[in-house]
């Protein structure tokens, strides 16, 4: 009869093979590994996303810079094209379409009928400077604050705002005619804003001229043209397009002799960004025509053979 051998420390069976407590032990000892193996597995796919997410937001980063490069590059081309264009028409064609009169226009499906030849349809822009000694004789338009428009938009203004007062609305005249000097402050001031956010001085020199005219190419400097808010909102800002002021001068602003100058979809034509607020004076007959034509100036002019 065989003998029975215990071993010490509770160890029975073959060799190696681990009794209750030795068991228990490595069990634990398992699944502790597994439990840090699981955690290092869900810390490195943490990771992972958070890099991928990373590089998705620099992707998109990427992108919008560029289609903004774009965009900032197409803009600048389809206005200097849309000006060379206006610029580059003969003078006869603008002698025949001034000649040719309403019934002309009409009869032949072209444009509404408007006189380019009028010194009143002056074609100023980034492109375009003041003709050399042009002279303004200004009034004042604003009575609240001085401020003064070419006489003739001047008295203009001033029916259009007895008007809109009279259907209960306040128009306000915050800026109008501007001399080259003070303009000159103004388009410093801008260049310098841009410059100290990182801009180079010919890509801020670039971005300031969307926002003020460089001097002696501004309408301001003319006498026609009008910045226009209301007392309630005096912010120069898109905003402006919600008031009642803007619905208004929409319905009711070509009777007086003025057009909205820089529409919110004409900014790759005129170079200038949406200025709700800005008002160029052309005359009644002029302004009824460039509102019907749905055009900015600068198409209106170009269309009709005007440099």
């Amino acid at each position: 009869m065989a003998n029975r051998i215990n071993y010490p420390g509770g160890y029975s069976g073959g060799p190696g093979r681990p009794g209750s407590r030795q068991e228990a032990e490595y069990r634990r000892r398992r699944a502790e590994a597994r439990r840090r193996r699981k955690r290092r597995i869900l810390r490195n796919r943490i990771l992972f996303a958070l890099a991928c997410l990373a590089l998705l937001a620099l992707l998109i980063f990427g992108i919008v810079k560029a289609a903004g490069f774009i965009k900032q590059k197409m803009a600048g081309s389809s206005g200097g094209t849309s000006q060379s264009a206006a610029q580059s028409l003969p003078q006869s064609a603008a002698s025949d379409a001034g000649a040719s009169g309403p019934a002309s226009s009409a009869s032949s499906g072209a444009l509404p009928a408007a006189d380019p030849g009028d010194w009143r349809m002056i074609l100023v822009n980034n492109n375009v400077p003041l003709p050399d000694g042009y002279e303004v004789e200004t009034k004042t338009a604003e009575s609240s604050n001085g401020k003064q428009l070419q006489a003739e938009a001047a008295e203009a203004y001033i029916r259009m705002q007895d008007a809109a007062a009279a259907d209960g609305v306040e128009l306000l005249l915050c800026s109008g005619y501007r001399s080259v000097e003070y303009q000159t402050g103004l388009f410093n001031q801008e260049l310098e804003k841009w410059k100290g956010q990182g801009y180079s001085e010919e890509d801020a020199y670039n971005k300031a001229k969307t926002v003020v005219a460089v001097p002696g190419y501004s309408e301001h400097n003319s006498g026609l043209a009008a910045d226009i808010v209301t007392p309630g909102y005096q912010s120069l800002d898109e905003g402006f397009a919600d008031t009642d002021a803007f619905r208004w001068l929409g319905q009711h602003a070509q009777e007086y002799g003025f057009i909205l100058r820089y529409p919110l979809d004409k900014q790759a034509i005129t170079g200038i960004i949406y200025e709700p607020w800005h008002y160029r004076y052309v005359g009644p007959e002029n302004a009824a025509a460039v509102k019907e034509s749905g055009l900015c100036l600068e198409e209106y002019l170009a269309g009709a053979g005007q440099s």
